[in-house]
């Protein structure tokens, strides 16, 4: 832009934000992308860092329970990896919603289950195959955390080289969590959904069911069970510590009010090689102002020294 060609030669306000504008956007390169999956459009958020391709490796990212690729921790996420130098990938679970954005509607019928996470996150490992990308790290917050361990152990991906837990669920006493949040009995319910279950009625819906965060909500018997059972494969994240095959960094906060004992949980299981602990002074579950950029700084500084 030639500033003699301006009136006194002088930058407006208006043509100074234009010319941060187009900076910034020739830095990165951000964008939602989307596929077909089981009659689905499934949709993640897409952020190139200045200069590399997705050939070059990408961070994958999932959320927490019904949470969103948007929601303060991903997104601030998202731009701490490009800060960084990383590109990365922010997915969206469906929970059996077209294209969804947001977080979950509590009014809407709840028939997702936790194992549909699974054949989501293989389909982005395949898009992201499909466009040459051999370095991808799995990166997940809270119950995504346990998700993504469950589908690094069961599905061995060449191009899955490392793993990053962000605060992932170790206490998981449904009966404790769900009494505590909603005072009401747990066993009761479960039962009931199991009575259904065994009657081939899994997915018949048990109107207003608490469930999660969601109060009074519409449940089907296998949604409610598939969160809540105790023995179910999902609640067992410290279990499968011994079984990963590619390097992993657990990041927890010492103020985490959901998930306190974190630490304890997985020190049995850190190695300082194959597992390895670190931790947020002050961060809470959702590591809310600066303590996800501590977090994130721990993520690159590992992914950084394992990939040189």
């Amino acid at each position: 832009m030639d500033l003699k060609s301006m009136p006194n030669g002088k930058l407006t306000v208006t043509m100074i934000f234009v010319l941060l504008s187009v900076t910034f956007s020739a830095l990165v390169h951000a964008e939602e992308v989307t596929q077909k999956f089981n009659g689905l459009t499934l949709n993640a958020n897409l952020e190139l860092a200045e200069g590399k391709e997705l050939k070059d490796g990408v961070v994958m990212i999932l959320h927490g329970l019904m949470g969103h690729n948007r929601m303060e921790i991903m997104d601030t996420a998202q731009q701490a990896l490009l800060e960084s130098e990383q590109s990365s990938l922010a997915l969206n679970l469906s929970l059996g919603i077209d294209n969804r954005h947001g977080f979950y509607d509590c009014t809407k019928s709840h028939l997702h289950m936790q194992e549909d996470s699974l054949g989501e996150i293989k389909a982005w490992v395949a898009w992201l195959r499909g466009r040459g990308v051999k370095n991808i790290t799995l990166m997940a917050h809270s119950r995504g955390a346990n998700q993504v361990m469950v589908y690094a152990v069961e599905h061995i991906d060449p191009e899955i080289k490392l793993l990053v837990f962000l605060a992932p669920g170790t206490v998981m006493d449904s009966k404790l969590l769900f009494e505590g949040r909603f005072g009401k009995d747990f066993l009761a319910i479960l039962d009931r959904a199991n009575q259904l279950i065994t009657q081939n009625r899994g997915g018949e819906i048990m109107e207003n069911t608490d469930f999660m965060y969601c109060p009074q909500a519409p449940v089907s018997a296998q949604s409610f069970k598939s969160y809540y059972d105790d023995k179910e494969t999902f609640r067992n994240f410290p279990s499968f510590l011994p079984r990963i095959t590619v390097p992993a960094l657990i990041i927890t906060g010492t103020a985490d009010e959901r998930q306190p004992d974190i630490a304890n949980h997985v020190k049995p299981y850190v190695d300082g090689k194959m597992v390895q602990l670190k931790i947020v002074e002050g961060a809470g579950h959702f590591f809310m102002d600066f303590n996800i950029e501590d977090a994130m700084e721990f993520a690159v500084q590992f992914i950084d020294e394992e990939q040189s």
